[in-house]
């Protein structure tokens, strides 16, 4: 196992991705819709605010330039049928003005893990980011309901 780098776990991605955050990028109403869970404040889970149901694992981590072992979340989202993603981030110089305690977030460096992994890590902008989370909870949220609705003639 890695030893930890740094003594305090850094709560940026959290603070970021909360409602009074993430509307600089999406507006108030769909801003309340992005609903997370942080599992271990490294692994966050999308998922639907009504249903509760999981639409996708993201990994983040402060970036320092590394790569990233991703072996555990690949399995889990393999097993789950959802998609996985690592998002690693650069702090910006200035505090997030949702929560002046934390850093905000200047840019993501973003890879899919499952399914059809990346090797290539894409550049995306705090606000980019947030687009591909919508876009994301869309498609999974719609394939969901694509196929509940296709198994309810069997219940």
């Amino acid at each position: 196992m890695q030893e930890e780098r740094f003594l305090i776990r850094d709560r940026a991605y959290g603070v970021w991705h909360r409602p009074r955050s993430i509307e600089r990028y999406l507006g108030r109403r769909q801003a309340t819709s992005m609903t997370m869970a942080d599992l271990d404040s490294v692994l966050f889970v999308e998922y639907g605010y009504d249903n509760k149901l999981p639409l996708a694992l993201v990994e983040v981590a402060r970036d320092i330039g590394q790569e990233k072992a991703t072996g555990v979340i690949h399995q889990l989202a393999r097993m789950a049928g959802i998609p996985a993603f690592v998002a690693l981030y650069s702090p910006a110089t200035t505090a997030n003005p949702a929560s002046p305690a934390w850093h905000d977030i200047e840019a993501f460096r973003v890879r899919r893990v499952w399914p059809k992994p990346e090797n290539e890590w894409r550049q995306l902008s705090p606000a980019e980011w947030a687009a591909a989370l919508v876009q994301i909870r869309d498609w999974q949220l719609r394939r969901f309901s694509s196929q509940l609705a296709a198994n309810d003639a069997v219940y």
